[in-house]
């Protein structure tokens, strides 16, 4: 099969959540650490990982599990961004966890109310009556939240407050409508609510670390302690739920998360899925579609896209797979994107497979791109973050930990002592070790195994999988090295 290297459609979209579902739901790439957050039986339960680690695909893969399921009655499937429920009613401006939290919980079940409205054929007149009060929430405990919602509907409708909806030959009158929803809300159908981007835009001050908890906490309430079959999953950053772990309302929130992180083998899954999907969709009864599979045809599939191998450091190659995951990063979107990158400039020049010199091509553009992923997503942690960052520029790519120190005391402590460091993750400075540890948890740099090639272990260790690096005393470093991501090096002209 000729694969056009050109294709947007090749390596998937970007945004999980923007994917044509069931072009996502052909490449998903299923984990163990999936199956409680997909377990419909489970009341909460929140992802949590960094930027395009591929949280909001986890949530449409839920969402269409729930749709495509067999049971009878069918759940009701409430799927939104944070900025839908503002839409509803604005937050108060409040300081008070319990206003924020009673907000929360009102428009979560407003939310779910509009869906109810949508599926039995009428419409609000006024959005504000959709809103749950406080004493019907309170009403609710015990209660199935469908039968509870929709007889909260035939009060409404009873007194004038609703509509009819634009659906010709189905109701007749408003006796026959009542008479459907009463027999609907003897029938309990499970509720499933699905939120994504809470964190959108997020700043680390005291205001929006409340916004953020609070949140949380009302999920917790209504789905733990209140609300029979409602059922609730979210996601959030990584970064953003470090900066609200000191919140007293979350200390016990941990039992209800699972962590997006993927290893080498499954990134090199992801990639495989990705092209195996564009080939059976493409040439659905062509040999490959029907006779390959990615658990026995990985490494074949791959070849049909890239070469086999890259040349990886000054005497060594590598697999394509493996060369391409290194310099994006590791995170699904980002590798996505430099794949897509570089098969367009493979494509230009004529090619059938994406080579070494199409990814290095394109590595200027994609650390502009990066860098400033970057910053959006850790500026609020520091705030000197850019003038940290430059003081790595036109320097070298290794260091060993006492090195690192120095370059960070040479290049930008001594700069910036005058105007004085600003806090780091919400911690006053006061050392080095404090900053090169940000450094590793923000992936700015990561730790460098040179005998990975011996040993068969991680090339490059994140702060994902040894956060207590450059933080106990006894074992700084683990005997790695440290490395500027590679992503980052092309754009601040770091050594190679």
């Amino acid at each position: 099969m000729q694969i056009n290297l050109a294709d947007e459609s090749l390596f998937g979209n970007d945004a999980g959540e923007d994917e044509i579902e069931s072009v996502l739901m052909s490449y998903f790439v299923d984990r163990e650490e999936f199956k409680t957050f997909l377990n419909p039986a489970k009341p909460i339960h929140i992802a949590k990982g960094r930027k395009g680690m591929g949280k909001s695909a986890l949530l449409v893969r839920f969402a269409h599990d729930l749709r495509h399921a067999t049971t009878d009655p069918k759940p009701v499937v409430v799927h939104l961004v944070a900025a839908d429920l503002v839409a509803l009613r604005k937050p108060p401006d409040t300081e008070n966890p319990h206003v924020l939290q009673n907000y929360w919980q009102q428009v979560i079940c407003g939310a779910i109310n509009m869906e109810l409205a949508r599926e039995i054929g009428f419409a609000w007149k006024d959005d504000q009556i959709a809103l749950v009060e406080t004493a019907e929430l309170t009403g609710f405990k015990g209660r199935n939240l469908f039968g509870a919602l929709i007889s909260r509907i035939i009060g409404k409708i009873n007194l004038g407050a609703v509509e009819l909806a634009s659906r010709p030959l189905e109701i007749v009158n408003h006796e026959q409508l009542l008479s459907r929803v009463s027999q609907q809300a003897a029938l309990p159908r499970a509720v499933y609510f699905l939120l994504d981007d809470i964190d959108t835009q997020y700043q680390n001050t005291p205001a929006q670390q409340l916004y953020i908890s609070t949140f949380f906490s009302a999920c917790r309430n209504l789905a733990v302690n209140n609300i029979s079959q409602l059922h609730i999953r979210a996601t959030v950053r990584s970064d953003v739920w470090a900066s609200n772990r000191s919140a007293e309302n979350l200390d016990i929130f941990e039992q209800y998360l699972t962590d997006i992180t993927w290893s080498a083998n499954q990134q090199k899954s992801i990639l495989t899925n990705r092209v195996f999907a564009y080939i059976k969709r493409n040439d659905p009864t062509g040999k490959i579609a029907s006779t390959w599979n990615v658990g026995n045809n990985a490494d074949d599939l791959l070849n049909l896209v890239f070469v086999k191998q890259m040349k990886w450091g000054p005497n060594n190659y590598a697999p394509s797979s493996h060369v391409v995951r290194i310099l994006a990063g590791g995170r699904p979107r980002w590798i996505a994107q430099l794949c897509r990158m570089a098969g367009e400039r493979a494509a230009k020049e004529g090619r059938d497979r994406i080579a070494r010199n199409h990814v290095m091509d394109c590595m200027a553009l994609f650390g502009e791109r990066r860098l400033a992923d970057l910053y959006k997503e850790h500026q609020y942690q520091f705030s000197d973050l850019r003038a940290l960052i430059e003081s790595f520029a036109a320097g070298p790519r290794s260091f060993t930990t006492a090195a690192l120190l120095q370059r960070l005391s040479d290049r930008y402590i001594g700069h910036s002592a005058a105007k004085g460091i600003p806090r780091i993750d919400g911690v006053d400075y006061f050392d080095s070790l404090q900053i090169a540890r940000f450094l590793f948890k923000c992936g700015f740099i990561n730790g460098h195994n040179e005998d990975y090639q011996n040993l068969g272990v991680s090339e490059f260790v994140t702060y994902e999988e040894r956060p207590d690096l450059l933080s106990v005393s006894t074992n700084l470093d683990d005997g790695m090295t440290w490395e500027v991501q590679p992503a980052y090096r092309n754009v601040l002209k770091i050594n190679a």
